[in-house]
């Protein structure tokens, strides 16, 4: 007996260790919502998505239909296909990422929900292309940011690698780069409940946006005026235009003055009532912990009503201008953003703020360690998705640094990755030593 179970044992431990070798593409910190999920948590290499389009994606308002999308994955060795659909939409997202930049973002929507990464069943799903990130890893690096605070909700995603097929590429399959494949931010699906969704974005006018009245920056200097905020949820499209400007619009309109009024009429205003004060310190400080500066403007920035009160988030948007080391910029940058320049006057706010950032401090501290796995993740493959996309904002496509937007364009892929650590540590220290000021 004892020959046996020494050999049981011998094998038990060899399969531990092979699990251990095989890279994990989910984020540690997300706790799956239900198993299994299609693409294994665990993986040899990213996995490969495959999309086949009967036409060219050339817009962003019309889905391209009758698509099929494959998902495959190599586990000790093997590839194995775990997801293939022949019903896909898709379309082309984002603002100037999809009309200026050469690597293009999308958006997909599956005919039936699925639970892709882990996370839940959904059917709305999207695909990032980080052209503008020389380490590809900001925009994960910020939701894990955000994930380790109060924040509801936070979008999940994983690397992968895209090839797409249409008829411009002839019925051949074409590597398209690494991809950031996840969650869309919506209501329907996901991990937060809320009766009304906005979002803020200086750069999104389109003829279903109204108004709200707040500060903003542009060309350095600030500005008095009103943003366009979107209605996201409840979404439009699951009501008739007559009923959506006649009425449900209107009723987004007024909880959103409701709360505004609160806020923009302090002390007489009940603010405290009608804000959850620790997902507005907490969403400030990821922003200003990964120097978000486009939130002074503001573009992607999202906030919600549940019940009379507004929270901040989910947060988004991280791969322009971020991760700067703040040498040039000593202070804290985005006081007078949003909703900001009036909450910050507040004893209140600037106590609970204090009070957060002094538990949240440890668990930013350790992002280094997430940095550097995630980018040994995608180390390999890399190389080949930058002499692809080279990430120069220039026009031309040289590397000019009067174009650089993150400052690391010209840099290796470690060189890079290493001086985002630096930063990170950098601006710890510098709200350590700002906040420390707030009375």
């Amino acid at each position: 007996m004892r020959p046996l179970r020494t050999v049981c044992y011998f094998l038990l431990a060899s399969l531990l260790w092979t699990a251990c070798q095989r890279k994990s593409i989910i984020p540690d910190s997300v706790t799956p919502v239900e198993r299994p999920s299609i693409i294994p948590s665990r993986v040899d290499s990213l996995p490969c998505v495959y999309i086949r389009t009967p036409e060219e994606i050339r817009s962003r308002d019309d889905w391209t239909e009758l698509a099929d999308i494959r998902i495959e994955v190599r586990i000790d060795g093997k590839d194995t296909t775990v997801y293939q659909a022949d019903s896909l939409k898709i379309k082309g997202r984002g603002n100037t990422t999809w009309t200026s930049y050469p690597k293009k973002p999308y958006a997909l929507k599956l005919n039936h929900k699925a639970n892709l990464i882990g996370t839940g069943k959904t059917s709305r799903w999207v695909l990032l292309a980080n052209w503008m990130d020389r380490t590809l890893l900001r925009n994960q690096v910020a939701f894990e940011a955000a994930r380790r605070t109060s924040i509801e909700w936070t979008p999940s995603g994983i690397f992968v690698k895209l090839y797409m097929e249409s008829p411009d590429t002839e019925g051949e399959m074409r590597y398209q780069g690494i991809y950031w494949l996840g969650e869309k931010i919506r209501v329907e699906g996901s991990h937060f409940d809320a009766d009304y969704l906005y979002s803020y974005d200086t750069s999104d006018r389109g003829s279903e946006d109204f108004s709200a009245y707040c500060h903003y920056m542009k060309a350095g200097e600030w500005f008095e005026g009103e943003v366009p905020v979107t209605v996201k949820y409840p979404d439009r499209d699951d009501y008739t235009e007559v009923y959506w400007i006649s009425s449900l619009k209107d009723q987004c309109l007024e909880a959103l003055q409701n709360i505004e009024d609160a806020i923009y009429h302090v002390p007489t205003g009940n603010w405290t009532s009608c804000v959850d004060l620790n997902s507005f310190c907490d969403w400030y400080l990821v922003n200003e912990l990964c120097y978000n500066t486009e939130v002074r403007h503001p573009k992607s920035c999202f906030f919600y009503i549940r019940q009379g009160v507004m929270y901040a988030g989910p947060v988004w948007d991280f791969d322009f201008g971020t991760f700067h080391v703040p040498s040039e910029f000593p202070q804290l940058r985005l006081k007078s953003a949003l909703y900001y320049f009036q909450l910050f006057p507040q004893p209140e706010f600037r106590q609970r703020l204090k009070a957060r950032w002094k538990t949240l401090r440890p668990q930013f501290e350790s992002l280094t360690d997430y940095i550097d796995q995630q980018a040994d993740w995608i180390r390999s493959s890399e190389k080949e998705n930058h002499n692809m996309w080279p990430c120069y904002p220039n026009p031309q496509g040289t590397a000019d640094t009067n174009w650089m937007v993150n400052m690391d364009e010209d840099l290796t892929f470690q060189e890079a990755v290493d001086k985002m650590k630096r930063a990170l540590l950098l601006r710890i220290d510098l709200l350590d030593e700002q906040i420390a000021l707030l009375q």
